[in-house]
């Protein structure tokens, strides 16, 4: 584990100049000739999330649908665009090697501030800088990219989110390595054969209150928190072909053990040495076997689905054990159950050939 500093992976330069904020332009219609091999590997993703529960907005008109239609129309897939996230958000590089997560500080709700504003327009940034600035993989660079952006452009006038970026890259020995800069309590775990490899540490100031981007007003100065871009954890995981990356907020995190995580996601991934690795093939003819083998695991997108469904209900659960019981108990609150509710946002991908990609979009 380190900590984030000035100095970038390999030594690559910056392209977020003060110049360019002023206009990263549009994204390429079509991909540059540097991506178009079909055996480099990249991440095809998928995301689903679930907002917590809000009587104020368990009824939805035409008309917000509309709103929100066009609010996300950044995300650009339409299965992403219908996403509501609550204050979490999201955002998937058309470049296939960039993904992020961010999780909008809901303490600014007190203050009259909606908080997904931040959290939205960070990862807005951050896309649009991926995809303008392709040759940049620097994660770090892009989260300060898109922070430097959200203050610039003065869209958000309060707010405030964790953050999470992360990159894949191949080194120049031809290993590949998914780097990853994490601001706060979201997170990222690392798949393979159903079995958890490695978690991306998290950076807290203390119980609940994570480190996290803000934009401050002056009548908050002081007592909000705010931390740079400089603050975060930084990380470079060996990755290979079949590996699955979950990426999540802290209600996936908090509710969810990594074991279960682990073998609900993997199913996407290449898996060695057992029967299991047919079940996404022929899956039907052992469900009766393995109970908790299920056949919408075949489709990518049911299985984000189900494991933002399932961390949903654990959230609302006031008995049974989890990270936030867990948690709870090391604070002093011995009798700890249940899970922690709250916005769950989840980014799933597979480290795969840049061809499967193109083959599922045919």
């Amino acid at each position: 584990m380190g900590i984030c500093k000035s100095t970038l992976i390999g030594g690559s330069q910056s392209t977020a100049s003060t110049q360019d904020l002023l206009d990263w332009g549009k994204p390429p219609v079509d991909p540059p000739e540097d991506e178009k091999d079909p055996n480099e590997l990249v991440l095809q993703s998928w995301a689903f999330c679930k907002a917590k529960h809000s009587a104020a907005k368990m009824y939805h008109t035409e008309a917000d649908a509309a709103r929100n239609r066009k609010l996300f129309a950044w995300r650009e897939r339409p299965n992403f665009i219908e996403l509501n996230c609550g204050d979490d958000s999201f955002f998937v590089s058309n470049t296939h090697r960039v993904i992020g997560i961010a999780d909008g500080v809901g303490g600014w709700k007190k203050k009259g501030v909606d908080p997904s504003l931040f959290s939205n327009t960070l990862m807005k940034n951050a896309k649009l800088f991926a995809e303008t600035h392709r040759k940049e993989i620097d994660p770090e660079v892009i989260m300060d990219a898109a922070y430097r952006k959200t203050i610039k452009d003065k869209e958000v006038k309060a707010g405030s989110s964790t953050a999470c970026i992360a990159a894949l890259r191949q080194a120049e020995n031809g290993k590949h390595y998914l780097d990853v800069a994490n601001l706060g309590d979201s997170g990222l775990l690392l798949v393979r054969d159903r079995r958890p490899i490695f978690r991306v540490h998290e950076k807290v100031h203390r119980f609940n209150a994570p480190f996290q981007l803000a934009v401050v007003p002056q009548q908050f100065q002081g007592r909000s928190l705010s931390d740079p871009v400089s603050a975060c954890v930084r990380e470079s995981i060996p990755v290979q072909k079949g590996d699955v990356v979950v990426m999540g907020t802290d209600g996936l995190f908090d509710n969810r053990f990594n074991e279960e995580l682990a073998a609900e996601a993997g199913w996407i991934g290449h898996t060695e040495g057992t029967v299991l690795r047919f079940i996404p093939f022929i899956g039907f003819w052992f469900s009766s076997i393995f109970k908790d083998q299920q056949v919408e695991y075949v489709n990518p997108y049911r299985v984000v689905e189900r494991l933002v469904l399932d961390t949903h209900k654990a959230s609302l659960k006031t008995d049974g054990n989890s990270p936030w019981a867990v948690m709870l108990r090391q604070y002093g609150a011995k009798d700890a159950q249940g899970g922690k509710e709250d916005d769950v946002t989840v980014v799933l991908s597979r480290v795969t050939p840049r061809r499967e990609i193109v083959e599922d979009s045919a």
